[in-house]
């Protein structure tokens, strides 16, 4: 799995784990503009989908790998949105686990044109997922990691992994002080692939938030002794670097992102990983991985919710 070779006519389906809280997004679309402290201000548009972990886990299962989550969610209503979703899209649930009584964690997203913002609410998802018996019940070959909670709770993941013969990626997410701890600097030291925004990664880095994405990621690259390094910046693309490899070791590469009419923006890097990760699989250089990432990413803001726009395999080959 090192970038590099030829691209297979038929990628065979990697057997994923997706390890973090699982969200039930009610996505406000299409606002005038972001409510001050005391206003009301009407969307446009509305969603309700599974978001968190479970944009990633739908984007894979859309392109034809067999995917399972691991998480939490409350026996609630917004639970059973959130598996009924799943389970329409083909992830596996046998290690979602339900908590009665519990909250299912939820995410209120709001969308203006050049700003959006979040409220979320924890709840059952920061329950610590059972990683080793995950592993042992399961044949997975990647484990992607979605969030910092994860991380928080299973500081020895990537190597329990690792001697399970499974590879590591690991989304942080965005939380001012989660990203400073030594549990999630840890995870993204022993992870084979690192997938940031350019915030995020600044945060971790302790980097001032005007230090360019390439910066960023060389910095980035230079904390982990062997791996991929992405530090993604929407609209302006995205930027990798390999650490300890054979390809392009050191060289920061850089992926544009295409234009597209952008409606939401949430969920659109979870999307991006999906594509990168896909590409990673299928052996293709670190530049492809990114522009693939970059496609996807774009695609998902076509639509309000997070995996409502992510592609499937026949559309992504079928791209103009």
């Amino acid at each position: 799995m090192t970038p590099g070779g030829a691209t297979p006519l038929t990628p065979t389906p990697t057997r994923v784990v997706v390890i973090g809280p699982v969200y039930c997004d009610l996505v406000f679309g299409d606002l005038a503009r972001l409510p001050d402290w005391g206003e009301e201000v009407f969307a446009e548009r509305f969603a309700v989908a599974p978001g968190g972990s479970a944009i990633t886990a739908i984007a894979l299962a859309r392109l034809g790998h067999r995917v399972s989550l691991a998480a939490t969610v409350g026996h609630d209503a917004l639970g059973d949105v959130v598996r009924h979703g799943l389970a329409a899209e083909g992830v596996d649930l046998s290690w979602v686990a339900l908590r009665a009584p519990g909250t299912t964690p939820v995410t209120a997203a709001l969308t203006a044109a050049h700003d959006r913002a979040f409220a979320t609410y924890l709840g059952a998802g920061g329950d610590a997922v059972d990683v080793a018996a995950v592993l042992a019940g399961s044949d997975a070959e990647h484990v992607h990691v979605a969030g910092f909670p994860t991380a928080l709770a299973q500081p020895t993941l990537a190597a329990r992994a690792h001697e399970h013969g499974a590879t590591v990626s690991f989304d942080p997410g965005w939380d001012e002080r989660a990203l400073t701890l030594p549990a999630v600097r840890t995870l993204v030291r022993e992870a084979d692939v690192v997938l940031p925004n350019r915030l995020e990664a600044a945060r971790l880095l302790g980097a001032p938030d005007d230090v360019t994405s390439a910066d960023l990621v060389t910095r980035l690259a230079t904390l982990r002794p062997r791996g991929i390094s992405v530090v993604k910046a929407g609209g302006d693309g995205a930027w990798g670097a390999v650490t300890g490899g054979a390809v392009a070791d050191g060289a920061v590469l850089h992926a544009q992102a295409p234009n597209v009419m952008a409606l939401d923006p949430t969920g659109a890097g979870d999307v991006f990983d999906a594509g990168f990760l896909d590409a990673w699989w299928e052996g293709v250089t670190l530049e492809h991985c990114l522009a693939r990432g970059c496609w996807f990413g774009a695609r998902a803001t076509t639509a309000y919710g997070g995996a409502s726009a992510a592609p499937t395999r026949m559309e992504w080959e079928a791209r103009a």
